[in-house]
């Protein structure tokens, strides 16, 4: 930990001076403990490491003894990377002074840096037993903790000394941020309204209650709050771009537009912004407009394949599916940097263009490829099952893997449509089960999707207790 010297920098400046006084002159003055420390963190907080490391060294020279020279020594070694130095002089002065909580917090850092996770977080623990009341000791604590993501036990402790703290803006901003990173954000939303009521002039606490709202779905007063914000701090960029995305979920186009004109300004995810001007524009009805940014956005970033599949969307939208595959075929030029996932979703909208086309056996074939390359996601059969089913409304889910099982077997989401298979057609329970197990073990996340597209699947687990649990446990929704 290092102590603020800024408090007391006019105090500090004359031996500041006197040490580069003597560095410039080649000699060497005596400086007590005191001095060399509030030097060392002055030249740390300025980020020049090779003084810090020269006063540190004068020290140890002058004052051999000191541990508190040594647990600055750890640090240097710290910065340097040189953990295992760092962490045996640490040791060290414990087996001194054991009841020293700086040498607990550095010790506890160094052991999350070298992924002891566990040994980390008792560290850090037993030092917050000697830091006592010391709120500096606990901030840099749970600053390690969320730094290292460790939420829950930043909440534990935060909410453990919560009578305590409730006054302390730093420590509260550091319980609401741990909230928000686990998803409780009613609770963390909870707790940046109380930062604000300590110090309502916290841009970074309007900016994270902005976020929180919009999470909360409540995207009106996130624009307030994010509007407080940059009221505080008009050049804070993250402000402008998530005020522009609150107000376009809200059809707030124009207004959306002049955030994300400013985003650019500061140079901030120049090819996102872009990319979003071009979607307002789009919802504006101005395609030539949408065209020039879509372009622009591609420019500045040809491997943002959001951007390119935004740009296939908008030519699907506006009925020209020939253009669309076209903008798809340039963005499929850099496939060997696409994951599966985009790769899958750049063939899925490639069948839906030959919908459009009523190119059906094409359409076919490209759901096909887009299930097999990205094999978790259940909307690729589905949408093959759905186009089939439109072009024959007698067509059910025996027919389905009839046609497509040897083909899409291997794909963890076609285990989906065999269990609505044994489900609705064998009435092999003991299967159905079997394959719906191996879906939610191997592509999670799509039984709300399996039950919309054979609703008949719950009229089952109205009946059966274990299909009924196992639909429960997967699907958050879910009521029979």
């Amino acid at each position: 930990m290092l102590e603020s010297w800024s408090a007391h920098f006019n105090e500090i400046k004359e031996a500041i001076e006197r040490f580069e006084k003597m560095e410039y002159n080649k000699q060497e003055y005596f400086f007590d403990v005191h001095s060399i420390e509030s030097i060392f963190d002055y030249y740390m907080d300025q980020f020049e490491l090779a003084k810090a490391e020269r006063i540190i060294q004068l020290g140890l020279r002058q004052h051999p003894g000191s541990t508190s020279l040594k647990i600055k020594e750890a640090i240097i070694f710290i910065e340097k990377e040189q953990l295992s130095k760092a962490a045996a002089i640490l040791e060290h002065v414990m087996s001194i002074e054991k009841s020293n909580p700086e040498v607990y917090l550095n010790l506890g850092y160094i052991y999350f840096r070298e992924g002891d996770r566990d040994k980390a977080i008792q560290t850090l623990e037993l030092g917050l037993k000697y830091a006592g009341d010391e709120n500096d000791i606990l901030l840099d604590t749970v600053l390690y903790l969320n730094q290292f993501q460790e939420y829950s036990t930043t909440i534990r402790l935060l909410s453990a000394r919560y009578p305590k703290i409730k006054n302390d803006e730093n420590l509260l901003f550091e319980l609401a941020y741990a909230l928000d990173k686990i998803g409780d954000n009613h609770k963390a939303h909870d707790i940046y309204e109380e930062v604000l009521d300590l110090n309502p002039y916290s841009e970074n606490a309007w900016y994270n209650l902005g976020i929180s709202l919009v999470k909360l779905d409540n995207l009106e007063e996130a624009v307030d709050a994010f509007d407080f914000c940059l009221t505080i701090n008009p050049d804070h960029a993250q402000a402008h771009f998530n005020k522009g995305n609150s107000l376009a979920q809200q059809n707030r186009y124009l207004e959306a537009l002049d955030c994300y004109l400013n985003c650019i300004s500061y140079d901030l995810e120049q090819s996102k912004c872009l990319q979003y001007i071009a979607d307002c524009w789009h919802k504006l009805g101005n395609s030539s407009k949408a065209i020039q940014f879509f372009e622009l956005a591609i420019k500045s970033d040809i491997i943002d394949f959001d951007t390119w599949e935004s740009y296939a969307r908008f030519y699907l939208e506006l009925q020209k599916p020939k253009k669309c595959r076209q903008i798809i075929k340039q963005a499929l030029e850099e496939k060997d940097l696409m994951t599966n996932e985009e790769q899958g979703t750049f063939y899925h909208l490639t069948a839906q263009s030959y919908v459009l086309d009523e190119k059906w056996k094409l359409s076919k074939d490209y759901f096909v490829k887009a299930t097999r390359c990205n094999s978790k996601e259940f909307r690729h059969p589905a949408s093959l099952f759905k186009l089939e089913k439109a072009l024959n409304p007698e067509y059910n889910i025996e027919l389905f893997v009839y046609d497509y099982t040897s083909k899409l077997i291997e794909a963890p989401s076609f285990q989906y449509m065999l269990a609505a298979y044994h489900l609705l057609i064998t009435e092999n329970l003991k299967k159905s089960f079997y394959h719906l197990k191996e879906a939610i073990s191997n592509a999670p996340g799509f039984i709300d999707e399996l039950t919309d597209l054979f609703p008949e699947i719950l009229d089952i687990a109205k009946n059966n207790n274990q299909l009924s649990n196992l639909i429960e446990l997967n699907n958050r929704n879910y009521e029979l």
